[in-house]
């Protein structure tokens, strides 16, 4: 079995605002700081999603579908797999808010 990478305490984050199907939702991307002093970010680490409407069933599942998300990315998945193993509507965008934000993951993250 591998090994979870163990993260850092400190980490960059950046948060992007999405909306699926009239819901709208908050994506905060986790990055390792791999130089301070020249701004140099690693890749994506950990994928926080949350409903606007919160405690609800769509925020309940957007958050723990991330942080399984995150736990195959400490876990060594490549980001570009678990971009592809998400289900897409017949057009082929994501057909869930995990799925857009998994698209972040092989857009600027890993």
């Amino acid at each position: 079995m591998t090994h979870r990478h163990r993260l850092v305490s400190r980490r960059a984050h950046e948060t992007v605002a999405i909306e699926h199907e009239g819901q709208r939702y908050k994506v905060g991307l986790g990055r390792e700081v791999i130089c301070i002093d020249r701004g140099q970010l690693g890749p994506i680490v950990e994928v926080f999603l949350n409903a606007q409407k919160v405690n609800t069933q769509a925020d309940t599942l957007a958050s723990d579908g991330a942080i399984l998300m995150s736990m195959l990315l400490q876990y060594g998945c490549p980001s570009a797999d678990i971009f592809h193993a998400m289900k897409r509507n017949p057009d082929g965008s994501p057909a869930s808010p995990l799925g857009r934000a998994a698209a972040y993951l092989v857009e600027g993250g890993q």
